[in-house]
């Protein structure tokens, strides 16, 4: 039978049909056993709306009174269905936790808070080898051992290109070196050599894997931190851990990558401390859990209450640096009050004012309207007097699924305000009201959700008018819009990616005692990029070259023998980093001009 077939072969089908043999449930309660039960990593009702959709075409579930209920079709199935639930760690949970001894020992010990903020960023951590299968542990065990009792740096290179297929060019085997100098695995014992550290000694002598990542948390910044991140409730992607990792860098102000927080991902999973439940998202294991409560470790709260350069750049001039507190961004202030009126439906105003002042910030100026007949705000899309309007309708609802909402008097709010489209907000529609919006050519429904993921992300990676385009086209469905979007932030991310691993290589071949200069060619560039798992035109990387090179950055220098770097990594971040604090201070300065204000 299909439905039979479908739970074989997809989750949380046959599943879905025992939540609802108990009692009727809404999709989010499902959404919930999900997440709670099932421990899936959806975010949103669409997964269970596709399963639901199988089901009632098959004539299993029925819908109404806004409740999903099992028919006695469904019933009959779910009787010869063998359902799942996640197996216990069993392993885990029997393991125990071996103590740390010797000099690992020794090094957890030491372990203050000064010790804990000062750990390397651990941005570029190239690894050769697979990931897979502990892959990572016996490329980062071989490396060690080829320290001991110590390696020159060219034999060091050598050994590394001749075991690892993939790090075949200095650059790579250079980069690989500086990866296990960052996890605290060797370190220089003279100016053309490296031995192994005493932590790395006991871990290849031990082979335990706890022993290094030990060590490892005691070397680079958020290591043991990321499982007290993934034991909170809600599933973290990658992504969000990256931006979270934020928090953990006190005098960085800038999160690693999504690439560096794999990484971190991939050894703590080689090390039995967490497990992955998709693609980015991730658990801590029973295990992970108990080692986590066993180090010492870096809180958010502990990284952002001291006083950083940057942090004390936002400030007046006249301020003492160790009073400076750190201010929330605006756009997570903005978000957070977006999705908290979206609730709050005894308050519609609430919600108005905020769906105004979101789009305000995405660079859609407007005003709240408000008032019976009347749109709830209005907003221009574009800049100039002559932009064009949209209606802003805004919906709260407490159960966060707006329900028995007319749409009929829409056209005449867009009619009072010289506005062509409607801006539909809320934190969910009733299907029947999402399919008559959406199938307006004059309403474009948006989910309080994403307006203010948008909000959110504009501070890292913010859009353009244009971009933005397809948050307000009402020929896109509700659910279409995100998909939209996420072209545009990836390319951001991905270019910002991009132009710090070129940083790294310049860097790592000015570094080369044996290549005068540290210049080298675009072909080299690219064939050095593509080891590092970029695949990127060459007109793609000339423009990130040609954008560091542009005098406001001034980090890259070019001339008929290629490119090389003229300053670090670090400083590279603080340049461009400057751009925008230059940006802040030119407004504000602005401001005091045109009030008349002599500060």
């Amino acid at each position: 039978m299909l439905i039979e077939a479908l739970h074989i072969n997809v989750r949380f089908v046959g599943e879905v049909m025992s939540a609802l043999a108990s009692e009727p449930r809404t999709y989010e309660q499902l959404l919930a056993v999900a997440r709670e039960e099932y421990d899936l990593p959806w975010d949103t009702t669409g997964p269970v709306h596709n399963r639901t959709a199988w089901l009632s075409v098959a004539g299993m579930v029925d819908l109404f009174n806004g409740h999903l209920h099992l028919t006695d079709a469904g019933r009959s199935v779910l009787a010869r269905l063998v359902l799942g639930r996640p197996e216990p760690d069993e392993a885990d949970m029997t393991k125990r936790l071996t103590p740390a001894v010797g000099a690992i020992a020794d090094l957890i010990d030491s372990l203050d808070e000064a010790k804990l903020r000062a750990r390397a960023d651990g941005a570029n951590l190239y690894i050769p080898g697979t990931s897979a299968n502990g892959g990572s542990l016996d490329a980062l065990h071989m490396l060690t051992e080829a320290a001991i009792p110590s390696i020159k740096d060219a034999d060091f290179i050598h050994f590394v290109q001749a075991n690892f297929p993939k790090a075949q060019t200095a650059a790579t085997a250079r980069t690989a070196r500086e990866a296990l100098k960052a996890l605290g695995l060797i370190q220089r014992t003279s100016s053309t050599t490296w031995s192994a550290t005493p932590g790395a000694v006991a871990w290849t002598e031990s082979g335990e894997t706890l022993d290094l990542a030990r060590t490892v948390h005691a070397s680079i910044a958020f290591f043991g931190e990321i499982l007290g991140e993934l034991d909170g409730a809600d599933r973290l992607t990658t992504g969000a851990l990256a931006e979270r990792s934020a928090q953990y860098l006190p005098n960085r102000q800038k999160a690693v990558s999504r690439s560096a927080v794999n990484t971190r991902l991939n050894l703590l999973e080689a090390c039995g401390l967490v497990s992955r439940l998709s693609q980015t998202v991730y658990r801590t294991t029973p295990l992970g859990l108990a080692f986590k409560d066993s180090l010492p470790c870096l809180s958010p709260e502990d990284a952002i209450s001291r006083p950083s350069t940057d942090s004390y750049a936002n400030h007046d001039p006249g301020s003492r640096p160790d009073t400076a507190q750190p201010a929330v961004a605006p756009g997570e202030e903005i978000a957070a009050e977006l999705n908290s009126a979206a609730r709050d439906s005894p308050n519609h105003k609430r919600l108005e004012k905020a769906a105004v002042a979101a789009l305000g910030y995405l660079g859609l100026p407007g005003e709240h309207v408000g008032g019976n007949g009347r749109p709830d705000g209005r907003v221009r899309f574009g800049i100039g007097a002559y932009s064009p309007v949209l209606a802003v309708e805004a919906k709260a609802s407490a159960v966060g699924r707006v329900v028995d909402q007319s749409l009929f008097g829409l056209p005449e709010h867009r009619a009072q305000i010289g506005a062509q489209v409607t801006l539909l907000i809320g934190p969910g529609f009733e299907r029947r009201m999402l399919r008559e919006a959406d199938d307006d050519p004059a309403i474009a429904v948006i989910e309080t959700e994403l307006l203010a993921e948008i909000v959110r992300r504009q501070e890292h990676t913010p859009l353009t008018l244009g971009q933005l385009a397809p948050l307000v086209d009402p020929s896109l469905r509700a659910t279409q819009r995100r998909d939209a979007l996420l072209g545009y932030w990836q390319a951001q991310e991905t270019r910002s990616q991009l132009e710090y691993t070129l940083v790294d290589i310049l860097n790592a071949e000015a570094e080369d005692p044996f290549e005068e200069g540290g210049w080298l060619d675009l072909t080299s560039i690219r064939r050095e990029l593509r080891t590092r798992g970029y695949r990127v035109g060459e007109d793609e990387v000339e423009e990130a070259l040609a954008f560091l090179a542009w005098g406001r950055i001034d980090v890259v220098q070019r001339s008929d023998r290629g490119y090389r770097c003229t300053a670090s990594v670090h400083t590279a971040g603080l340049r461009i980093r400057a751009l925008g604090r230059q940006w802040s201070t030119a407004s504000a300065h602005h401001h005091q001009v045109i009030s008349g204000d002599p500060r």
